[in-house]
């Protein structure tokens, strides 16, 4: 080896020591000795988000409409069997969520599912102060309206892993009505009920890696105000994948169970939805 190459191997080593050094140096600003790197965006950093979903799911309604001037009640009866109803659901969601601090979290979903359905009933069925007999042919809408205001504290927080617990303030309104021409002449009957509910919340999330995150949350609670009665159990589960850190994509199970019952109105009765299935969703956060 001549003195020329030996002169080029040394100018190399010392280029690559230069360019490791100052490559060090940067870092180091970038990054203080002794500091923590920052989390990866996840649910558990997040400050505000909003999700979009759709619902790919089934329904089961059931009911039943009393006259209070009638001895004896009303037919109990299932919108999907009785009147045809169909019980699938596609239905749009969204869901906003403000981190308050450090560890409070303030969840606000809205829902509404509406359907209609020609049928005539495999039975009589007596609702409200009418019968309607399979000879009739019914037209029947059902309407449920849903907002969800939820509050959690995480007592538990830790870098890949949070759990909190909380209350839930829920506005539903549900509305029935049926339609039919009878011998008698065309006749209506309408039920309806609204009124806050209040459930005791659990909302857990788990950090599964930094573009993986699992969140899972239940709610459930019955209460009476006045002269509505009712009773709710929300529970929910998903999977989301972070492709930046602003935007994640997931999916989602999703179950609820909701009653009212109605008394001192005119009709009284009950109605009760129960919705389950799978979801798909985007998710914006900062």
């Amino acid at each position: 080896m001549g003195p020329a190459t030996g002169i080029r191997r040394m100018r190399r080593t010392y280029l690559t020591a230069v360019l490791l050094a100052a490559t060090g140096a940067q870092a180091q600003e970038l990054l203080p000795p002794g500091s923590v790197p920052p989390e990866p965006a996840s649910p558990i950093t997040d400050h505000f988000a909003f999700r979009a979903s759709a619902f790919l799911g089934t329904a089961a309604t059931n009911g039943e409409v009393d006259d209070p001037n009638a001895t004896a009640p009303g037919t109990a009866f299932s919108l999907e069997k009785d009147f045809r109803l169909s019980p699938h659901v596609r239905q749009a969601r969204a869901e906003f969520m403000f981190r308050l601090r450090e560890r409070g979290r303030l969840r606000v979903d809205l829902w509404e599912l509406k359907r209609t359905g020609v049928a005539n009933p495999t039975t009589t069925i007596v609702y409200g102060g009418h019968s309607f007999t399979p000879a009739d042919t019914v037209y029947s809408e059902f309407n449920w309206t849903q907002v969800d205001i939820t509050w959690t504290y995480s007592f538990l927080k830790r870098r890949r892993f949070e759990l909190g617990a909380g209350f839930g303030m829920h506005l539903l309104e549900a509305e029935a009505n049926a339609n039919a021409t009878l011998a008698t002449g065309p006749v209506t009957e309408r039920f309806s009920g609204a009124g806050p509910f209040v459930t005791v919340a659990l909302d857990g999330t788990w950090r599964i890696s930094r573009r993986f995150a699992f969140s899972a949350r239940g709610q459930y609670m019955k209460l009476t105000v006045s002269s509505v009665k009712g009773s709710l159990g929300d529970y929910h589960g998903d999977l989301q994948f972070r492709w930046r850190p602003n935007l994640a994509f997931g999916l989602g199970y999703q179950s609820t169970q909701t009653r009212l019952d109605v008394s001192n109105n005119n009709p009284n009765g009950f109605m009760k939805l129960g919705t389950h299935g799978p979801e798909l969703f985007a998710r914006a956060s900062f």
